[in-house]
């Protein structure tokens, strides 16, 4: 089978722009699974509204409006809408705090 050279150039370059844009996006950080500690996660739908600190590989922590999701004495797992899709996050439970 022959190779198209017609647009490889051009798919070729979709396809790094693609991987650029990827490397670009944030990735938040979350706690190991050693930090929830031995109690339970207690899981809740829908979430409940809350602010959460997020912390981020590459860039300062931010205060984002987000749902808590699950939670025990430790940490809570926070969800939000981001640009790609919905993301969630494990963040000690004093990064959180309620919205009205």
């Amino acid at each position: 089978m022959t190779k198209n050279r017609r647009y490889e150039a051009h798919y070729d370059g979709l396809n790094d722009a693609r991987i650029a844009q990827a490397a670009a996006t944030l990735a938040p950080t979350t706690l190991p699974m050693q930090a929830y500690g031995p109690a339970e996660i207690e899981w809740k739908r829908p979430g409940v509204p809350v602010w959460a600190w997020i912390s981020w590989t590459d860039a300062p922590a931010t205060r984002i409006a987000a749902e808590a999701t699950g939670w025990n004495d430790r940490v809570v797992c926070v969800e939000w809408e981001a640009r790609g899709g919905r993301r969630s996050v494990m963040v000690w439970r004093n990064a959180v705090t309620r919205r009205s």
